[in-house]
């Protein structure tokens, strides 16, 4: 497995996709002491074109497993989610060998849910790798 988050430091808001992102920040160089590749992409360094192309490759999982991004990113009423990666950091995990995730948070769980953080992903990530 690999993470990739896409953060600009400073610039996120003030929303319930973003509860407890300073402690899930805390859990990646664990993760990736315990062998799991993390990436962090500066993403006020990017372009609007490279993050709307990570937003639509992080769009895909939510097709697939029918959860919601499109309110969480902010693309509801303007498209090319306008919060991806920096007002609302997001994190793509990929299975090995994979070129495109598998899953992407934050998402709202199918039919209208609660919004699943990153926290709570990587929470549960290592409750599972504190039992293996």
């Amino acid at each position: 497995m690999r993470l990739r988050l896409y953060y600009a430091r400073g610039s996120e808001i003030d929303d319930p996709a973003n509860t407890g992102l300073e402690e899930a920040l805390e859990f990646l160089p664990r993760l990736e002491a315990k062998g799991i590749s993390v990436e962090i992409v500066d993403s006020s360094k990017l372009s609007r074109e490279e993050l709307r192309e990570a937003y639509f490759e992080a769009s895909q999982p939510a097709v697939v497993k029918h959860f919601g991004v499109r309110l969480v990113f902010g693309s509801r009423r303007r498209g090319g989610g306008p919060f991806f990666g920096k007002e609302i950091p997001a994190l793509l995990v990929y299975e090995e060998g994979a070129k495109y995730p598998s899953d992407v948070y934050p998402h709202q769980k199918p039919g209208g849910g609660p919004v699943v953080t990153i926290k709570d992903f990587l929470s549960t990530l290592m409750e599972g790798e504190a039992s293996t």
